[in-house]
C-alpha cells in the first residue's frame, strides 16, 4: 500500500514539474517574439505584397531586382546602428561619461535612423513608380494600415493597450493630434 502510495506521489511530482517547465517555456517563447517587433507588425513578406497588390509577372521581377540593393543597404544601416548603440552604452558603462561625447553619440544614432528612414522612403517610392493607378490605391491603403497598426501598440510599455484611455471620441496619439483635443485630462489644482 506505501508503494503504491509512493509511486503515485512520485508520478505527480513529475507531472508537475514537466508542466512547470512547459509553462516556462511557452511563456519565454512569447515573451521573446514581443520583444521581437516591440508591438511593431512583422515585415510583410513580398509575396503576401505581391497578392495584396495583384502583380503581374513584369512587376514582380522588377520588384525583385529592387530588393538585393535594398536588403544590402538596410542591413548596413542596421549593423551601423548596433555599432554605435553599442558605443553609447559603452559611455554609459563609465564612472563619469562625458556629456558632450554622449550627445555626438546620440547624434550619430539620430543620422543612421534618418537613413534607414530614408532607404525605406526610396524603396517604397520606386515600388509606387511601377504600379497603375489602382495598384498605387491599394499600395498606400496597405503601407497606412501598416503604419496605424504600429502606432496603436507604440504608447507604453509591452503589454499595454496603445494609446491610453480618455473622454475624448478615437485613438489618442499623443499631443498635437487635432483640434479640441486636449493634451492631457485636467484635473483638480491644474491649470488651463
Amino acid at each position: 500500500m506505501k508503494r503504491n502510495w509512493l509511486l503515485y506521489l512520485v508520478i505527480f511530482s513529475l507531472a508537475l514539474n514537466f508542466g512547470t517547465i512547459g509553462a516556462f517555456v511557452y511563456l519565454r517563447y512569447q515573451d521573446r517574439e514581443q520583444r521581437l517587433y516591440h508591438g511593431m507588425p512583422p515585415p510583410l513578406p513580398m509575396r503576401a505584397l505581391w497578392g495584396a497588390l495583384k502583380l503581374e509577372d513584369s512587376q514582380r521581377q522588377a520588384l525583385r531586382g529592387l530588393l538585393p540593393e535594398h536588403r544590402a543597404k538596410i542591413a548596413e544601416i542596421r549593423n551601423a546602428l548596433f555599432l554605435k548603440r553599442q558605443e553609447l552604452f559603452d559611455l554609459l558603462k563609465g564612472e563619469t561619461p562625458d556629456m558632450p561625447e554622449v550627445r555626438v553619440k546620440i547624434g550619430e544614432i539620430s543620422a543612421l535612423q534618418g537613413e534607414l528612414e530614408e532607404e525605406q522612403m526610396r524603396f517604397l517610392l520606386e515600388i509606387r513608380k511601377g504600379l497603375k493607378p489602382e495598384q498605387k490605391v491599394a499600395f498606400l491603403d496597405l503601407i497606412q494600415g501598416r503604419l496605424n497598426q504600429a502606432l496603436a501598440g507604440s504608447c507604453g510599455p509591452p503589454g499595454w493597450p496603445g494609446p491610453w484611455p480618455g473622454p475624448w471620441p478615437g485613438p489618442r496619439m499623443g499631443p498635437g493630434v487635432g483640434p479640441g483635443i486636449p493634451a492631457a485630462p485636467k484635473g483638480p489644482g491644474v491649470p488651463d
